[in-house]
């Protein structure tokens, strides 16, 4: 297409005429003279007005949950939301106009300073008002640069929730130490007097004292320590597995036998009154010897407490493709559908009024499904509801049958070696019964109060043997064997700790100080006399 020059010079014209009014417009929005501008476009003429452009900025600034506020390089003031003027506890207007370093807290204006100073940066102050206490805040601190001067903008984060949430935790994980000593001292203050009249069971024994009463007696006494003990170790351990504290042993071990072994105890109490069938076939797992005869125990245990006088008990254990199973099933009283789902959860009980309560801490079955799940098994509940029994299932995985079982064995002539045991115990009864109980087993004992007397009479009597307990006056049962195992006739001995503390790392602490076992009150009589039997030291046999 030609064009003439007359219309070049007219359209040359309308251009620069358009480009004034630009450079104008531009101008007045710069100097705040224009609100808005009209766009002319094919669907119409659109206003855009500058105010709204910015409207949703300010709306996020002016209802955000942090104090936001812009600086001169000096501190002054030049804009806050309502949020910095609610932390410093004063009205707006009081607050726009006036010196940042007013509203910090006079310990904290130094490093302030330095942050305006800087420009940038972060950091944990306390803010101050005329009416408010100080507040500990997170200052975030950047600077805006502009022709007209910089700006500095500063976010601030109240972190009162945040450390009432750390207080909250804290206090938690403290509350959680606390329980843990608690429990701890409360099973040493109960197994003390339970460690006296456990031996004072056994002495009764080897004197074969007569008669009816005496004989009802020491089967009350026995029965009722061996349930309190039981109490206490379930209560701890439960606490220990939830907590993630135990560690097991795991050998080779024939589920046949163990189960055999566990329900032997039950069988022979002639007033359980409740029929008890066991059918086993061997069946071998990778397992913790002294946790799954707990598991077995507390689960015909359950079935006991729950099947009424006459009813039946099944135990059978068997092999299924690659898994071994344990089932216990009974004919009392059976699980309502309501309870059925929450059986395995901490302290839940069945029938817990007082016309029908069994006893018992409802810790039980918790402990059995953590330890199954320990060895990495499952154990599922079921029944058809009340009245209809009830069923427990354990699974643990198979291995190949092992040539012996875990336990302990000790040849048969070395059985009735009598030894020189050296007994330290500060607990009066405690070592008087237990030094019976030795006696009368053959054994000659020498006792000493605390530690410093038991020392003396090591070089005196030269003791095969050294029971210690670990709660001793003076200088406690670690430090004793310590000072054993520097002799070089306590090298060769045989040292056991006794406590009333079963804390998960006390066995791994009495190794450390130079004992053989660790034994945890009231002491087992026949373990005790396995142990000293065996002789498992070195320097013993003459």
């Amino acid at each position: 297409m030609i064009t003439s020059q007359a219309d070049n010079h007219e359209q040359t014209g309308t251009l620069r005429a358009r480009l004034a009014e630009s450079e104008a417009m531009l101008r007045a929005i710069r100097q705040g003279e224009i609100d808005a501008l009209v766009v002319e476009g094919a669907g119409g003429n659109q206003v855009y007005t500058l105010h709204s452009a910015e409207e949703p900025y300010r709306n996020l600034v002016e209802q955000m949950q942090e104090g936001a506020v812009v600086l001169t390089r000096r501190g002054d003031i030049l804009y806050s939301n309502a949020r910095f003027a609610a932390l410093v506890g004063e009205p707006l207007e009081s607050v726009v106009g006036s010196r940042i370093d007013r509203f910090v807290n006079a310990s904290d204006r130094d490093d302030f300073e330095t942050l305006l100073g800087a420009g940038s940066g972060r950091r944990r102050s306390h803010l101050i008002g005329s009416d408010s206490g100080a507040v500990e805040v997170s200052l975030s601190l950047t600077t805006t640069v502009s022709a007209t001067g910089d700006r500095l903008n500063l976010i601030v984060t109240d972190l009162s929730e945040l450390l009432e949430a750390n207080s909250s935790r804290d206090r938690a994980e403290r509350d959680s130490r606390t329980k843990d000593e608690f429990l701890a001292l409360l099973a040493h203050e109960l197994r003390n007097p339970l460690g006296a009249i456990s031996n004072a069971v056994r002495v009764l024994e080897l004197t074969h004292v007569e008669g009816e009463p005496a004989t009802r007696a020491h089967e009350v006494i026995a029965r009722h320590v061996s349930h309190i003990a039981h109490l206490i170790d379930d209560l701890l351990d439960v606490e220990r597995v939830v907590s993630g504290k135990i560690r097991l042993n795991r050998q080779p071990l024939d589920m046949a036998e163990a189960v055999r072994r566990a329900v032997a105890t039950f069988a022979g109490d002639a007033r359980l009154d409740r029929c008890i069938d066991i059918s086993t076939e061997p069946v071998w797992v990778d397992g913790d010897a002294v946790r799954l005869e707990q598991v077995l125990t507390n689960i015909v245990t359950n079935a006991v407490k729950y099947t009424p006088p006459g009813g039946r008990i099944r135990v059978t254990v068997r092999a299924d493709g690659s898994d071994a199973v344990l089932s216990v099933e009974d004919t009392g009283f059976g699980i309502s559908p309501r309870l059925l789902p929450f059986i395995f959860d901490m302290y839940v009980q069945a029938d817990r009024t007082l016309d029908r309560a069994q006893g018992g801490l409802g810790i039980g079955l918790t402990l059995v499904r953590r330890l199954v799940e320990l060895h990495g098994g499952t154990i599922v509940a079921s029944s058809e509801g009340e009245g209809h029994g009830s069923r427990f299932t354990v699974r643990l995985r198979r291995i190949p049958a092992a040539s012996k079982s875990a336990g302990l064995s000790f040849p048969p002539e070395r059985r009735r070696k009598p030894r020189r045991v050296l007994l330290i115990e500060d607990s009066g009864d405690a070592r008087e019964m237990l030094r019976m109980m030795l006696e009368l087993a053959g054994h000659v004992v020498y006792d000493a109060a605390d530690g410093v007397r038991g020392l003396e009479l090591l070089n005196v009597v030269r003791p095969d043997v050294g029971i210690i307990d670990i709660s001793l006056p003076r200088m406690d049962g670690y430090q004793v064997a310590k000072r054993i195992r520097e002799e070089p006739h306590g090298r060769g001995m045989l040292l056991l700790a006794l406590t009333g503390y079963g804390s998960p790392g006390d066995a791994d602490g009495s190794s450390e100080h130079g004992f053989d076992y660790h034994l945890v009150k009231p002491v087992d009589p026949d373990q005790l006399a396995r142990l000293l039997s065996e002789g498992a030291f070195q320097g013993i046999e003459s």
